[in-house]
């Protein structure tokens, strides 16, 4: 093969040009953020925690957390840091992929592929882990694959791997362990690869070099173990064991996540489709097309992710990785017309967004996504506050919450929160943030609150009654006593010191099942039809300052979704029921009289005193009023249900009352 005097020219202008459109793209999302907390917290010596009490393993990426970790020690910060570092991973893994074109021709198709398929250029950066996969996958197949190019002469891309030099296969062990040490689903990815080039070596030295490479993977679990009290994170729970989702309900939504990219995002699949197929016909590369093959299935079986394209993003490093060799042994012609067709299949979306001014980049309404099957462009979502040249960014403070709630000083408290990211950041060690669906230890363990309404990543679970309260006084109020033996010893394995002697007891509770019947009991009865629970009026008669926080006055009888009967004796008549409340909720309320609904009305919320605080005046206590409806007569009883609104989805603390009265 000739060398061609214009293909390092190209290399570099591609690199330019992806630098170029991933820094125009470049952004940190709300999921990092979960990441970048614990991190703050490790750096700063708290420990490897994302709520200040809790050993608990919120990020599914270790190695790439360990690096953020470095990264921050190193330089004091997070977003710049954590922006810089993406872009120079991403870069790399580049030109890791332009070395295999050997012809101009593949140089520009590969470039294309990479400046065209959004889904790159957008998680080029992000916070997340994928430009330290995209890095250790270029190696994993340098490893394994290596190309005839004028740069590398020896060795044939149509070789059978297991004719690779040991030294290779080594650092392909390596590479794999830590990619699965990165995130360990792709494992399933580089497992065939490795497996196809053991036929033909010595069995006792290919295990021995596999053991030994796969150190740091089996370290992590052994460390995770010990230390968190399992080798997966949590977020394995939230969205793989237990989800109570059928089967067949998250394979349709992940053939959804790929038809979604389809549209959206067009050179993305038929770029990985053209590599796997070209992968499948030569003989040294199908372990890693086989490897493609399961994790595209994988994706679709787990229902993809609310990111679109991201988890399709490993397959296409592989795919185009073979494409680039393989668009440089073929005719000149098809390297050619893949570059034309990659250009018509990026043209069927439009102009690319890194095209237009940063102010274009906004984000879709909530309706849009769900409209979409709760998948969408996620950079889109978070840009305009989290976009490098986002004209309105603002790039979070650790901690920088704790003075809006807390504006007159003040100790630890709790919010409920489902965008965990920047809000747990900016709570800082004092801010303990409930988050029913990624984060919690105990919430992650429970199936979805209605099986039937769920987006995918975001699948929410019901807060147990007793729960929230377990977690302000630190005492053990919930109510189920299954589900209460079963957060004693969970709520031991999280908080108790690593090496105590009841913490390991709890964790063989928790390990051998011993605790599984109470909790299956729980999730059978109360969990899908809650308990309401009973309140004397007498418990409700103290009228509390406005803007009162719940975590702050234990008189505040939390509202869970069995709602709160308040009783009276004798049975009178009233004109209103004054109520103080709080929560992102409406307030339903029905009048009882001798155990029969005699009538029902809503709340009307009273508008805040102005002097308070803008945080106290959302979250902490409200009046409102609720007129008692004509006929209704003596009534002796109300129940008190907290429904959803149109703001329910933005709640930062639960439903509660603290004063019902007869006026």
């Amino acid at each position: 093969m000739t060398v061609d005097p214009s293909r390092r020219l190209l290399q570099a202008a591609a690199l330019v040009v992806l630098f170029g459109v991933a820094l125009r793209c470049a952004w940190i999302g709300d999921d990092a953020y979960i990441t970048l907390r614990t991190v703050e917290n490790a750096a700063t010596g708290a420990g490897l925690r994302w709520n200040p009490d809790d050993r608990v393993q919120t990020y599914t990426h270790p190695l790439w957390m360990l690096l953020l970790t470095a990264t921050r020690w190193l330089t004091g910060a997070s977003y710049l840091p954590t922006i810089c570092l993406s872009l120079g991973l991403s870069l790399l893994a580049a030109a890791l992929l332009l070395r295999r074109a050997a012809t101009s021709a593949a140089v520009v198709a590969c470039g294309l592929a990479l400046v065209g398929t959004r889904a790159f250029t957008d998680y080029c950066t992000s916070g997340l882990e994928t430009p330290l996969t995209f890095v250790l996958l270029a190696l994993f197949v340098e490893a394994l694959l290596p190309v005839a190019s004028p740069d590398a002469p020896r060795w044939s891309a149509s070789a059978p791997l297991a004719a690779a030099p040991a030294p290779r296969f080594g650092r392909a062990a390596v590479c794999a362990a830590l990619l699965a040490t990165n995130r360990m689903d792709l494992a399933l990815l580089c497992a065939p690869a490795l497996l196809a080039a053991l036929p033909g070596r010595p069995l006792g030295p290919s295990l021995r070099t596999l053991l030994l490479a796969g150190a740091p993977f089996f370290g992590w679990l052994l460390f995770a173990t010990v230390y968190y009290g399992s080798p997966f994170p949590v977020t394995a729970h939230a969205k793989a064991f237990g989800v109570g989702i059928p089967a067949g309900d998250m394979a349709r939504q992940g053939l959804h996540y790929a038809r979604f990219a389809l549209t959206d995002d067009p050179a993305l699949l038929p770029i990985v489709a053209a590599g796997l197929v070209a992968a499948l016909r030569m003989p040294g590369a199908r372990g890693l097309a086989v490897g493609g093959l399961l994790y595209c299935a994988y994706v679709v079986k787990v229902g993809g992710d609310f990111m679109a394209g991201r988890f399709f993003l490993p397959p296409f490093v592989v795919a185009l990785a073979v494409l680039a060799a393989r668009w440089s042994r073929w005719p000149q012609r098809v390297a050619t017309l893949s570059a034309v067709a990659i250009v018509g299949l990026v043209a069927l979306r439009g102009l690319p967004q890194w095209l237009l001014p940063p102010r274009c980049d906004t984000a879709p309404a909530l309706a849009q996504l769900m409209a979409q099957g709760g998948v969408g462009d996620e950079r889109r979502v978070y840009y305009p506050a989290l976009g490098l040249f986002a004209p309105g960014r603002h790039a979070p403070r650790f901690g920088e919450l704790h003075g809006a709630v807390r504006p007159e000083g003040g100790g630890r408290w709790l919010l409920l929160n489902g965008a965990v990211g920047v809000a747990g950041f900016g709570a800082g060690r004092e801010g303990t943030l409930l988050d029913p669906l990624l984060c919690d230890p105990l919430l992650t363990r429970l199936p979805a609150k209605d099986p039937s309404k769920w987006r995918i990543g975001h699948i929410v679970r019901r807060v147990p009654e007793g729960y929230y309260e377990s977690l302000v006084t630190g005492e053990n109020r919930i109510r189920h006593p299954g589900l209460r033996a079963y957060w004693d010893a969970l709520r031991l394995a999280t908080r108790a010191p690593v090496f105590d002697g009841k913490r390991w007891r709890a964790l063989w509770q928790l390990w051998s099942g011993e605790l599984d019947a109470g909790f299956r009991d729980f999730v059978a009865t109360e969990y899908r039809t809650p308990l309401t629970v009973d309140v004397a009026a007498a418990d409700l008669a103290d009228e509390l300052p406005l803007g009162t926080y719940w975590f702050d006055e234990p008189k505040v009888k939390l509202v869970y979704d069995g709602g709160v009967l308040v009783r009276w004796s004798p049975a009178a008549p009233a004109q209103t029921l004054r109520l103080q409340a709080m929560g992102f909720c409406d307030f339903r309320v029905s009048f009882l009289r001798d155990g029969v609904v005699v009538g029902e009305a809503k709340g009307a919320p009273q508008p805040q005193p102005p002097q308070l605080p803008p945080l106290r005046a959302i979250v902490g206590l409200r009046q409102e009023l609720v007129a008692v409806p004509a006929g209704v007569g003596a009534f002796d009883a109300v129940w008190i249900e907290a429904v959803e609104n149109a703001l329910s989805h933005t709640a930062t603390g639960p439903a509660g009352l603290a004063l019902v009265r007869r006026e």
